[in-house]
């Protein structure tokens, strides 16, 4: 991690607490295990890359206001699924009373789904705000250039008296079968969400470009954290 950046970061933190402004912050870590268990890659940063639907979500929830039509950009209120089209209904963007604890909706992966949860891929391209998939997603499966999703773990929530930071961590793991290396780029964070009777089907929240390349040998396994976290005034 920049120091630099990471001591700016803390700043803001802290002033956002003092000043009763929500501050939140995510973090993404891969850990990469050759077929004996043994960690030979290991990477950890600081996520810069929550996207345009990510910030229609959150503005949506805190104001109460329902997505409306138009265009994806600035000044409308929607969301763009993976597969490029436009969603939108007539109730807010959001979670709804759906077990998004579950494997059903929300962040958690079922075993064999590429396509939602925690996703990994192969693209190189920067990291844009208008991303609304990953730029070449690692498939599902053990042929060549492929790796098996496992279920993505529960949720887990931690919250830190001292800083008074509550915490989410979400973790899934990928088997590589495939009879060569897999080359991972890029990750991303992608919600199976339902809404107001219309299923708005599987839109990405995050895409983070990786520092450096991640090699997951043949028989090897990666793990891909995720924590979000939010500091409170009190």
């Amino acid at each position: 991690m920049n120091q630099t950046e990471e001591a700016r970061y803390e700043r803001l933190r802290r002033l956002g607490q003092e000043l009763h402004i929500p501050i939140s912050e995510t973090f993404w870590e891969l850990e990469v295990k050759d077929g004996s268990g043994k960690v030979i890659q290991h990477l950890k940063q600081r996520s810069h890359s929550w996207v345009r639907n990510a910030y229609n979500h959150m503005f949506s929830q805190l104001s109460g206001k329902n997505a409306n039509y138009g265009t994806f950009g600035p000044g409308y209120l929607n969301v763009k699924d993976t597969g490029g089209t436009l969603r939108q209904a007539t109730t807010p963007i959001g979670q709804s009373d759906a077990d998004i604890d579950g494997t059903t909706y929300g962040y958690r992966g079922p075993a064999g789904n590429d396509t939602w949860g925690i996703q990994v891929g192969s693209g190189i391209n920067p990291e844009s705000f208008e991303d609304y998939m990953l730029q070449t997603k690692i498939a599902n499966g053990v042929g060549a250039g492929q790796m098996s999703y496992i279920e993505q773990d529960p949720h887990v929530i931690a919250y830190n008296a001292g800083t008074k930071v509550l915490s989410n961590t979400m973790v899934r793991y990928f088997n590589n079968n495939s009879g060569a290396d897999v080359s991972v780029n890029e990750v991303a964070l992608v919600v199976n969400q339902p809404q107001g009777g219309t299923v708005y089907g599987k839109w990405m929240q995050a895409r983070d470009k990786l520092a450096a390349t991640v090699a997951v040998p043949n028989t090897g396994q990666l793990k891909v954290t995720y924590t979000v976290q939010l500091t409170y005034p009190a």
